[in-house]
């Protein structure tokens, strides 16, 4: 992706964000991660080559119109330039809702909450940039989709970018339910039968291509315990 900049706004009395982008994507990581990623199989998760301003500024457009087609909760275009881009407010992130919830059986809605919004999207053909939790938003119990800047479509097949979208979300997610043991699988596997069989397979793919790592991660800092049981939480799903 190409750096960008987000500034809070008011836009005729309402909440609005001002996303300006910037050359500056970290290609040679990019570059390193899809060697990883081609040399593993687990073709959901090459990442697209970092964008100029300009094409980053235009995907997201594209990415928006796109989902607002089919029915997906998304930003509204207030104004549009070449670099910059003026959007409307979907309320706080999904990741935000999750971390400020106390409420285990609550923070378990949330999260499944996400996974509705996936299903449905996938349902309709579409997909998302990086379908991360802190890359949707809540508000009065609806799922919105936000940071669009990249197309994945442009690096895989649909089924490719879909698993790649249950995949970020199952690692985005984990933490949230790691206080109740087997919860995050148990929503996963009920997801997954809901996917496409391609979908499916290529979940269950990367999964096992990846298991490897999940008792590698597990000691080190709480990023690495997420990666792990999200790793973890994704076999048990695709066993």
């Amino acid at each position: 992706m190409a750096a960008t900049r987000v500034q809070r706004e008011s836009w005729q009395g309402q909440v609005a964000w001002r996303k300006t982008y910037a050359e500056g994507g970290r290609r040679r990581r990019v570059a390193a991660l899809r060697w990883v990623a081609r040399r593993l199989g687990a073709n959901a998760l090459l990442a697209p080559m970092p964008l100029s301003p300009e094409l980053a500024c235009r995907t997201e457009q594209a990415m928006i119109n796109r989902l607002a087609a089919l029915g997906a909760h998304v930003p509204p275009l207030l104004a549009v330039a070449d670099r910059e881009l003026l959007l409307g407010d979907l309320g706080p992130t999904l990741a935000v809702a999750c971390r400020a919830e106390a409420d285990a059986g609550k923070r378990r809605e949330l999260v499944q909450l996400g996974l509705d919004a996936l299903a449905s999207l996938h349902a309709s053909g579409g997909y998302l940039s990086q379908a991360f939790a802190r890359n949707m938003t809540l508000r009065d119990g609806r799922i919105g989709f936000i940071d669009l800047e990249e197309d994945p479509c442009t690096m895989m097949s649909l089924p490719a970018a879909q698993a790649r979208d249950v995949l970020f979300y199952a690692h985005s997610t984990a933490r949230f339910l790691s206080g109740q043991p087997g919860e995050h699988a148990r929503l996963l596997q009920a997801h997954l039968a809901r996917e496409a069989p391609e979908v499916r397979r290529e979940v269950a793919r990367t999964a096992s291509r990846l298991a490897w790592l999940a008792p590698l991660a597990k000691p080190f800092g709480r990023r690495s315990r997420d990666v792990a049981e999200a790793l973890a939480s994704l076999a048990r799903a695709t066993a």
